[in-house]
């Protein structure tokens, strides 16, 4: 896997800024992915949610039960709808569910807390506007992938405060801390894919002050109250930057009394949930999320 990874062409010294890099992910990211699955039926939409009209993309598989509501990853800067698309069509066609992809605005432009008061949004969008396109949401499970897990877990939250009742959430690889001095961020620093120096950045792009940086919507490992929460899969990498604050945060959730499933996907790095043309891990990892999935949607 960190050969395949390591063939790809570095970065040139003229794009380093955020738009360059944004620019870059989606052409890299998709080639990780490779040859990408038929879904019965793909919709990309426009909402009106929040600020600015968001874009979304919708899959629908053959007789769907239930509704995912899908948050890509790439550290609040990179990532969109289709960095992600191999990965939410084969989670549609391995959990028999609809899936809602919800592209967020991203940092620098628009800094913490946007990408949160998105996806807060997309979610009300998604409970009211849901039926009407034929979706099913008195069932929802959310998920999302690295930067997405970390507004996963913020957006858990915020639902449980708002009353509004979740069947599940999934967080794969979720970045939940901003100190970033685990033992897995020095042991892991660099040679890994992910790197340390690549987490800084990101949290310099996203956090325009540096006071969020403590916020809890920032680090939700150190949120307060983090009972009566929708039940949980916690998914981390054996050899990610990342591993550590997923794992403590699990163990958070866990203290808090509630429903927790927590793997350490072995032998793989950050961002694997995307690699379905490097290694087979992706395609287990994402089938063992679909059953996870099933079983709270039914």
């Amino acid at each position: 896997m960190l050969e395949d990874l390591d063939r790809l062409p570095p970065p040139a010294a003229d794009q380093l800024t955020p738009a360059a890099r944004r620019a870059t992910s989606e052409e890299t990211l998709p080639a990780l992915w490779g040859e990408l699955e038929s879904v019965a039926a793909i919709e990309n939409i426009a909402i009106a949610a929040g600020a600015s009209p968001l874009r979304t993309r919708l899959y629908r598989p053959r007789d769907a039960d239930g509704t995912v509501f899908f948050l890509h990853g790439g550290g609040w800067a990179l990532g969109s709808l289709d960095t992600h698309d191999g990965a939410c069509r084969m989670l549609a066609n391995r959990a028999a569910c609809d899936i809602v992809s919800l592209e967020y605005r991203k940092s620098p432009e628009h800094p913490f807390p946007a990408a949160i008061n998105d996806v807060d949004a997309g979610l009300d969008w998604l409970i009211a506007e849901g039926a009407g396109l034929g979706l099913d949401t008195r069932k929802i499970v959310v998920a999302g992938e690295s930067a997405g897990a970390n507004l996963v877990a913020v957006l858990a939250r915020h639902a449980r405060d708002r009353h509004i009742e979740l069947a599940g959430q999934v967080l794969i690889y979720p970045v939940t801390d901003t100190a970033m001095d685990t033992a897995s961020y020095r042991s892991f620093a660099e040679g890994f894919y992910l790197t340390a120096e690549s987490m800084r950045w990101f949290a310099e792009q996203y956090f325009a002050e540096g006071a969020h940086v403590s916020h809890p919507d920032a680090a939700p490992l150190h949120a307060r109250g983090l009972d009566r929460l929708a039940p949980a899969l916690v998914m981390t990498a054996a050899f990610d930057p990342l591993r550590d604050e997923g794992r403590a945060y699990a163990a958070r959730l866990v203290e808090a009394g509630n429903d927790v499933t927590y793997v350490e996907w072995p032998g793989v790095v950050h961002g694997f949930w995307l690699m379905n043309a490097i290694t087979p891990a992706t395609g287990e990892a994402i089938g063992f999320a679909a059953e996870w999935i099933k079983d709270r949607l039914s």
